[in-house]
């Protein structure tokens, strides 16, 4: 059993993507058709970042968190490996993949987030 502790910040991305609340989208940060999100647009939005606005979707073609300096902070806030949420190790797949390739649904995701945290969180919370 891991002793990662969970900053604030991830661990509301984490049951966000519980809840159910939100619909998921796939190859996008926000899809304006279909009005969802993947998981790393999820994570913009609860930190701030207006990925659903149409200012942001009419000036951004980057679907990671490489975007922008907005989606940049929001990647260095919840700690992530980079901007496609990669693996610390390499036979697992990316945030992206596993939201895009993989189908995996939001609850399935923040279930990987929560059993290996230390592969997708460079840091968790200070104890």
């Amino acid at each position: 059993m891991s002793n990662f502790i969970f900053t604030k910040e991830q661990l509301e991305w984490i049951e966000a993507l519980e809840s159910g609340e939100f619909r998921q989208c796939r190859e996008a940060l926000w899809d304006s058709i279909n009005k969802g999100f993947c998981c790393l647009g999820l994570a913009c939005k609860l930190n701030g970042v207006a990925v659903d606005s149409y200012d942001f979707v009419s000036e951004c073609y980057d679907q990671t968190l490489g975007a922008t300096l907005e989606t940049k902070d929001v990647m260095n806030k919840l700690h992530l490996r980079n901007e496609d949420g990669e693996s610390e190790r390499s036979d697992q797949m990316s945030l992206v993949a596993l939201n895009d390739l993989e189908d995996k649904t939001f609850s399935e995701i923040a279930a990987i987030l929560r059993e290996s945290p230390e592969q997708y969180f460079s840091q968790g919370a200070e104890s």
